[in-house]
């Protein structure tokens, strides 16, 4: 593929290669047909993003001491300025009323430390750093200042020792609404009353009312309760005896508060239905622990994570940004996304952790907690990072160039994972190379592979066996052999699937590709919870967005079986998935729908990048730009794009209409390049079949702002007829006019 065809600026670029995580969804700058939509549609949030920029800038303002912030504008100013971006924000679409900014600790680059890896989010829009040096490059004449005033204010969060900041957005309750000004009030004299000893004054119409600063149990300034005394007109002494009686209830065993509430007096005020009702509850929190636990007030905490967390913060002092770094590295870091440095180095401090849990008898839950968290982070990492660290006794070494080699005595608990891991690299490639050639398994392999499916080691024994039945002598697949195994297959679970997944990949004959394709309908058949293939199968998917592989398009027929409940066609061999599933309306599985939009969702501009680079390569083979080679061609490119738009449409994540009304433009105007290809007219057919299936996505899942494009492939039904005179083509292009109708009908009745 001619790397020149999908070209990133140089700034974007880096930034691309450096990001991992939730935020890279913000910084795609791809040019293509695909992305270009994908950045249309994220184009049109922008004034949202910039508002929420301009609101933690005047928060910043507000209340946080930095020389950045002293301007010619008061207090009072800035408090109002809060109040009117805030309403603003309530009146953006589909929000759930919960603005969170977070510190993270997890990414780092020249120009921005980890000490300001902090992260907005609102209503699905997520911002960091990398992101708004994007959106500042979109708008460039207007706002190029707003990656420097993040920064700013991330320092101020920073010199301030704040890693949380919530704000509920009310959307119609303007009593709710009204409690936020004295909120910023509030908060704004709560810092020069913690350094410099000033008053908390409330203005209240012509009266003044002093706000005590308010301590916690641990005898810390509280800006939370200190807000909850100001709200409610408490004194000092109504304070401190409230604080004291929530202490007094939460040491009292039966007393009913929800776990994730305990972790803090202010939160327990809010939980125990003594008090729930009584008090008016603040409108903005900071540094409530609870927000470094949970996603939203709609999630439930178990007590291993609340234990573990408090153990971290007994540890490092929390809620420090050390404390904030090692949870996000227990529950999200993408190890795989590291150095080996990195990771040798953040093992360590997970290591301090697991002492602490086991000195302070946490108990079992705890310990598995952890060490459950540090399994799922390793478990992704490839194969040739964990080669770069190296095990010796209980101490982990690593290098990386330009560095001094790192070295860390490490608990032999997370010794043990990092040893599974590097034998299961091994072990891995032994059972895929047993296909072709005769493999030797020692015990250990045994152990590996009895830990890798939670079997016994003689299960394990058996499985290679059975595997190995499957195959000749020559690897070719004995689909019959694997048939009457099936039921041995599924006693392994999910993780057989995904396994026998990477057999499909590795198979070098088309014939046994499609063979074992059609076998493993029967296998998924079996599998109770198809929502953990289809996730990993996602995954898969997109860790290679800048390639077309002869397996992506099994991985998606296998994602459009996955999604439903029941696949029809079991019976049946296919190459790909049949049109008629376009019409499914019941047959959905609510859990895999689910698991593949969160997969998608989390890495969505690897995603588009993967659909771009599909397209793109397409284009490239009509031009005759690429070698023909055994593992793909243009059939398999259009079909591959077929499959994709059928699983979009399916699936109906925020970015099918993105790809879908790309698709429409390339392939609904028939003076778009793809027509006009060395290669098109002979794939002409084929090229207006895909057409046909892009338009009834859209008649399943798209928008009135499909609309003009769909009356466009009718307007140009003329053009289309005068690119070639064969009745068969003719036969499509009518079916493709008379889709078009239904799908602008369909969309119509969504509409009204």
């Amino acid at each position: 593929m001619n790397e020149d065809s999908l070209t990133l600026d140089g700034d974007a670029e880096e930034l691309f290669k450096s990001l991992g995580g939730i935020e890279k969804r913000e910084t795609l700058s791809i040019i293509g047909e695909v992305a270009r939509a994908y950045e249309e549609e994220q184009a049109r949030f922008d004034p949202w993003r910039i508002l929420l920029l301009e609101l933690v800038y005047e928060v910043c303002a507000c209340f946080l001491h930095h020389e950045f912030f002293k301007g010619g504008l008061s207090t009072k100013d800035h408090i109002e300025r809060v109040v009117e971006k805030v309403e603003r924000l309530s009146e953006m679409p589909d929000h759930d009323g919960q603005l969170f900014i977070k510190y993270r600790g997890l990414h780092s680059s020249d120009i921005n430390p980890i000490e300001l890896d902090y992260l907005i989010s609102f209503g699905g829009l997520i911002i960091n750093l990398e992101s708004v040096l994007v959106l500042a490059k979109r708008h460039q004449s207007t706002h190029a200042h707003l990656h420097e005033h993040l920064i700013e204010a991330w320092s101020a969060f920073q010199a301030n020792n704040i890693t949380t900041l919530f704000i509920r957005v009310a959307k119609s309750d303007q009593e709710e609404k009204e409690s936020l000004e004295p909120c910023i009030e509030i908060l704004s004299q709560f810092y020069p009353a913690l350094y410099e000893g000033r008053p908390i004054v409330l203005a209240s119409g012509e009266k003044k009312i002093h706000v005590p600063l308010v301590y916690d149990r641990d005898d810390n300034p509280d800006p939370n309760l200190t807000m909850v005394a100001g709200l409610n007109r408490l004194g000092k002494t109504s304070m401190e005896k409230l604080v004291q009686k929530i202490a007094d209830l939460i040491e009292k065993e039966g007393i009913h508060i929800p776990v994730d509430d305990i972790t803090s007096a202010y939160n327990a005020l809010f939980s125990t239905e003594e008090l729930k009702g009584r008090l008016v509850q603040p409108l903005m929190e900071v540094n409530n622990v609870k927000w470094l636990m949970l996603a939203s007030d709609q999630e439930l905490l178990h007590k291993e994570k609340r234990d573990l967390i408090n153990t971290v913060f007994e540890k490092f002092g929390g809620p420090s940004q050390e404390a904030v770094q090692v949870i996000n590295t227990i529950y999200e870091a993408d190890f795989d996304s590291l150095s080996p440095v990195d990771i040798g180095a953040r093992l360590e401090k997970i290591t301090k952790v697991l002492e602490d849990v086991e000195t302070g008898k946490k108990g079992r839950g705890v310990e598995d907690e952890l060490l459950n968290n540090v399994e799922e982070r390793l478990e992704p990492v490839r194969d040739e990072l964990l080669d770069n660290l190296t095990v010796k006794g209980d101490v982990i070494e690593a290098s990386r160039p330009g560095e001094e080699p790192f070295s860390a005595k490490v608990h032999d608990k997370i010794i043990d994972l990092v040893k599974f891991f590097k034998g299961r690299s091994k072990t891995r490639k032994k059972l895929v190379a047993m296909m072709t050639e005769s493999v030797t398994f020692d015990d250990i392999d045994y152990e590996i592979i009895a830990r890798m499916f939670g079997v016994s080691q003689k299960e394990a024994e058996h499985l290679v066996e059975t595997i190995k039945e499957c195959f000749d002598e020559k690897g070719g697949f004995r689909r019959k052999s694997f048939e009457n195994r099936i039921a041995e297959f599924t006693k392994y679970g999910e993780n057989i699937f995904f396994f026998l997944w990477f057999y499909l990949k590795e198979m070098s004959r088309k014939s046994d590709r499609i063979s074992f394709l059609n076998a493993l309908q029967l296998l998924i058949a079996g599998l109770e919870h198809p929502e953990k293939s289809i996730k990993k199968i996602m995954e898969d998917f997109g860790s290679s967005p800048k390639e077309v592989l002869p397996s992506d398009r099994n991985a998606i027929m296998l994602a459009n079986i996955l999604l439903r409940k029941k696949n029809w066609e079991i019976d049946t061999e296919i190459e790909i998935t049949p049109e008629e599933v376009l019409l499914v309306e019941d047959n959905i599985n609510p859990e895999a729908i689910k698991a593949a939009t969160e997969a998608i969702a989390q890495k969505e501009d690897d995603f588009i990048r993967k659909v771009e680079t599909i397209h793109t390569t397409t284009k490239e083979w009509l031009q005759e730009a690429v070698a023909e080679d055994g593992g793909l061609s243009v059939k398999y490119l259009l079909s591959l794009e077929r499959e994709i738009y059928i699983f979009l449409s399916i699936l109906n994540p925020p970015i099918a209409c993105h790809v879908l009304r790309s698709a429409v433009r390339a392939y609904g105007d028939p003076l778009s390049q793809v027509y006009g290809l060395k290669k098109s007219k002979e794939n002409l057919n084929a090229l207006v079949t895909l057409l046909r299936i892009v338009i009834r996505a859209l008649e399943r899942v798209g928008t009135s702002e499909d609309l003009p494009h769909l009356n466009q492939v009718k307007e140009k039904h003329s053009e289309f007829v005068k690119l070639k005179d064969n009745s068969r083509y003719l036969d499509i292009l009518t079916r493709v006019i008379l889709h078009c109708d239904k799908a602008i009908e369909a969309i119509e009745e969504r509409a009204d």
